[in-house]
């Protein structure tokens, strides 16, 4: 078998890694880049290989980006993004993500030698971490452990970041176009989206996952402060359920929001923050799934 494979499963790309052994039994990841660097699931792959895992690793395109990029590509994004960032893109895509995962893994599952017992592994990154955090409270699926990398505590966090960087690219925008305007859809998106209030429900899974975050500590998009106060309130409860070994939060001086491969061939500190995120993540991966 190759290395990787690039295949169309239940209408969503998706690549395919093998486990580091593959006469053994193996366990199913499932990979979610976001919308900044990683921004695909190419990119993500090369990112986070976790060759070393013993698990099938299946990094899945985001609705809308990549190969499902809608009719006017990058524009109709950002027209999108403008009209309303919560109902027309965020919320949308982090939805129909998780929508088709059930599907993506039963067709995974019929094509590869998954071992099913175990349970499946989750990683998210930024908005495909907040596609994650969603699953992870309001699927069934039997996910054993999670990990969130440059994710947000809730959907305010989210606007802000997105007010701020349309400031940046689109400087001739007034601050009244720019300001989003809250409806009553996006209130309740907004409950939804508050993980700090849901944090409780985590522990209400059949089965406690292993969590992990794994943040830059000058993350630009979303500051460290907001994942601290999102692991402590997570912290609350798993302590409840002496269950604290399985949480976990890991900050890295020298990374910002986007995992950039190439950024860091010019940045010794961030060649090494990203390796070691890379080791992290494969540890916690072959700890708590495989």
């Amino acid at each position: 078998m190759s290395n990787k494979e690039f295949l169309e499963l239940a209408g969503v790309p998706v690549i395919v890694h093998p486990p580091a052994n593959l006469s053994l039994p193996a366990p199913l990841i499932v990979l979610w880049h976001g919308f900044g660097i990683p921004n695909s699931e190419e990119l993500l792959a090369e990112v986070l290989p976790l060759q070393e895992v013993q698990a099938w690793k299946a990094y899945l395109g985001l609705p809308g980006f990549g190969k499902r990029l809608p009719e006017g590509g990058i524009d109709e994004i950002a027209r999108k993004q403008l009209e309303d960032y919560v109902l027309k893109l965020l919320l949308p895509i982090s939805e129909q993500a998780m929508q088709e995962l059930p599907n993506v893994v039963e067709a995974l599952q019929e094509k590869f030698p998954i071992d099913n017992k175990k349970g499946i592994g989750l990683f998210g990154f930024s908005a495909g971490g907040i596609t994650a955090l969603l699953t992870l409270l309001e699927s069934s699926l039997p996910i054993r452990t999670i990990v969130l990398a440059g994710v947000t505590n809730n959907l305010l966090s989210a606007v802000d970041a997105y007010e701020r960087g349309t400031k940046h690219y689109y400087p001739e925008l007034t601050e009244e176009q720019i300001k989003y305007r809250w409806s009553e859809a996006s209130e309740i998106a907004k409950k939804r989206l508050d993980f700090v209030a849901r944090a409780s429900e985590v522990v209400k899974r059949q089965a406690i996952p292993a969590m992990l975050f794994v943040h830059g500590s000058q993350d630009e998009v979303f500051p460290v402060n907001q994942i601290e106060e999102l692991y402590k309130t997570i912290a609350q409860h798993y302590e409840e359920d002496n269950q604290s070994e399985r949480l976990c939060l890991k900050i890295f001086e020298n990374l910002e929001h986007q995992i950039d491969l190439e950024a860091a061939k010019n940045s010794p500190d961030l060649k090494q923050d990203i390796t070691q995120l890379q080791q992290v993540v494969t540890d916690w991966f072959n700890q708590n799934l495989c």
